[in-house]
């Protein structure tokens, strides 16, 4: 193929491809987030064990795989948020989008017997409401808020969080620190949707997510030395490309030519 019609082929499925990492690619880390922990964060603990009288052993949980798992299967709820946007527009894509947030909430509600931070909680329900009940615009600005909020909090001050729904994390455990880890992609979604919300289309949303979600991509295989499986990376880095192709070389072309059709150009000194 040449690079053109390759280039072409990957805007085709640029939004497809992200609609695919988004949910099928991340249902493991929620579906199966016992299995998938031990791939993501190399070398965790997934039990602590005391020996007790009589050489006996006894082993529970180890905190930090725990935490681990529920915030893996917050990422899956974040990362449903987020695929919204490319499947549904509107109102129906803010209800959506938060009714994936609900259903992680709830499901750590009733099975895990998890509760998660109650000022998000109030959150969720303030905005579900303005987008219900308020002006179509308002809507959007209360969901758009919602998000930075929620990720500003993630990014700067992780440990509140985590300790709200795990009093027992201390500041620079294994806890806080895988916790603090699956916050960024958390933050990631959450950026990503109100970028999508407030940007002019839908394909300039996708394109600024691609470029933010590459830039933590890196940090997390690099720094971290960390990250999702290798095919689920290379399908984000086919994504991203196929994202900028269409809202800058495929688009370039045409707006070039209306401006040469509508005559010289003609600069005021």
């Amino acid at each position: 193929l040449e690079l053109g019609h390759l280039s072409a082929l990957c805007t085709m499925q640029a939004k497809y491809g992200s609609i695919l990492y988004n949910t099928v690619g991340v249902l493991p880390f929620g579906l199966m987030s016992a299995e998938m922990l031990p791939e993501v964060w190399k070398g965790i603990a997934t039990e602590t064990c005391k020996t007790g009288f009589g050489g006996g052993k006894t082993c529970t949980e180890a905190l930090e795989f725990t935490v681990g798992k529920v915030y893996l299967q917050v990422i899956c709820g974040s990362a449903l948020f987020y695929a919204m946007h490319l499947l549904l527009e509107g109102k129906s894509a803010l209800l959506a989008s938060m009714a994936m947030l609900i259903g992680t909430m709830g499901k750590h509600i009733l099975v895990d017997d998890l509760m998660p931070p109650p000022p998000v909680m109030a959150m969720v329900a303030l905005t579900v409401a303005l987008i219900l009940l308020a002006p179509a615009a308002w809507g959007r600005r209360a969901y758009i808020g919602f998000c930075v909020v929620n990720a500003a909090t993630f990014l700067l001050d992780p440990l509140t969080v985590i300790t709200d729904s795990f009093p027992a994390v201390e500041a620079g455990s294994p806890a806080a620190e895988i916790g603090t880890f699956e916050f960024e992609v958390v933050a990631l979604y959450f950026l990503c949707a109100a970028v999508t919300v407030a940007s002019p289309s839908q394909a300039y949303g996708l394109a600024y997510s691609c470029q933010m979600g590459c830039a933590l991509l890196l940090k997390h295989i690099l720094v971290n030395k960390s990250g999702p499986p290798a095919p689920m990376v290379a399908l984000y880095a086919v994504t991203s490309m196929g994202a900028w192709y269409e809202v800058g070389w495929a688009d370039f072309p045409k707006p070039l030519e209306e401006a040469m059709q509508a005559g010289a150009i003609v600069l005021h000194g």
